[in-house]
């Protein structure tokens, strides 16, 4: 006799246990921030800038660096950059929220190039301002004339003379007698070291409303131009303008007119034109005029001569 065995299966339902698990303590990384950003461009050259984008996810705040650039760090959303130096360049971004925070950095992210100098000759003319008409105070006509217009073609870092310090032996004999080799040795210097391009002497006017034009070459690597000029007679005073900029966000600019602030190079005592000579000891700061016989208590106004500068074609 056969026996037959009848097999029955009971489904068995087992629960996990919660007591060792409290949803609520889990972390939700959802929350946490997530940094990311783009910039519109990643190659550039020297003087050029990047404007970056945050694309940062659940960010309550921000901080960039940016490793040599400037600025070097900001806070800003989308903040612009500039490189003034050839070379590959970190940017990082760091985003924070109450969970926590998280940063990305990309190495080698911006690339600055160093591009080919660039030249440009530019048509320079001195303009004379000063007349019985214009500064009519104990007016020296018809000896009224300026020294030449002496200067450098150079870069950030280099002057013909600071306000409110010494005066060199060469801006004492320019602003003195209208005398200019111990100012272009003090130029050549600055050549040497590397901060200026070239020395130039312009001329100069025969009357102080007379107009002379001479021509410069700039560079974009030497993108500033200073000029001087004894205002003559005088016991110790010139016109001038400093770090001039003709060549600027990869561009020579066309034309600009630059107003000449007169000065006393604090190196005589005269206090009019024809002041007899009486060296000044100790010597005093450069420093504006503002004083009579030229200035007016606040300024010399209007300025005695002008500069302007066009690019020739």
């Amino acid at each position: 006799m056969m026996k037959i065995v009848r097999l029955f299966f009971v489904p068995i339902l087992f629960m996990a246990c919660s007591g060792d698990s409290d949803p609520q303590e889990m972390p939700d990384t959802s929350a946490l921030p997530m940094a990311s950003f783009t910039a519109d461009v990643r190659t550039i050259s020297t003087g050029e800038s990047v404007q970056f984008q945050n694309n940062s996810i659940n960010a309550e705040s921000i901080l960039w660096t940016f490793a040599g650039g400037d600025p070097d760090s900001s806070t800003d959303l989308s903040p612009t950059v500039t490189y003034f130096n050839p070379g590959s360049f970190t940017v990082s971004l760091l985003a924070s929220n109450a969970s926590g925070n998280h940063r990305i950095s990309e190495t080698n992210y911006i690339e600055v190039t160093q591009p080919d100098e660039q030249f440009a000759i530019y048509m320079v003319t001195f303009t004379g301002n000063w007349s019985a008409a214009t500064h009519p105070t104990e007016f020296p006509g018809p000896s009224d004339h300026f020294s030449s217009a002496v200067g450098m073609v150079h870069k950030e870092g280099a002057s013909l003379f600071k306000e409110g310090e010494l005066a060199s032996q060469g801006i004492e004999d320019m602003a003195e007698n209208g005398s200019n080799g111990a100012l272009e040795n003090e130029v050549s210097e600055v050549i040497l070291a590397g901060l200026a391009r070239s020395f130039f002497n312009g001329g100069g006017l025969g009357g102080g409303t007379s107009e002379r034009t001479f021509e410069i070459e700039m560079s974009s690597e030497f993108p500033l131009v200073s000029v001087v000029s004894m205002i003559a007679p005088s016991p110790d005073w010139f016109v001038a303008v400093q770090d001039v900029l003709l060549f600027s966000d990869g561009q020579f600019i066309d034309s600009i007119t630059v107003e000449a602030p007169s000065f006393d190079s604090g190196t005589d005592n005269g206090s009019t034109f024809t002041s007899p000579n009486d060296d000044s000891d100790p010597p005093l700061e450069i420093n504006r005029i503002i004083n009579a016989p030229l200035g007016n208590g606040t300024t010399v106004d209007p300025p005695m001569a002008y500069f302007t500068f066009t690019k020739k074609e």
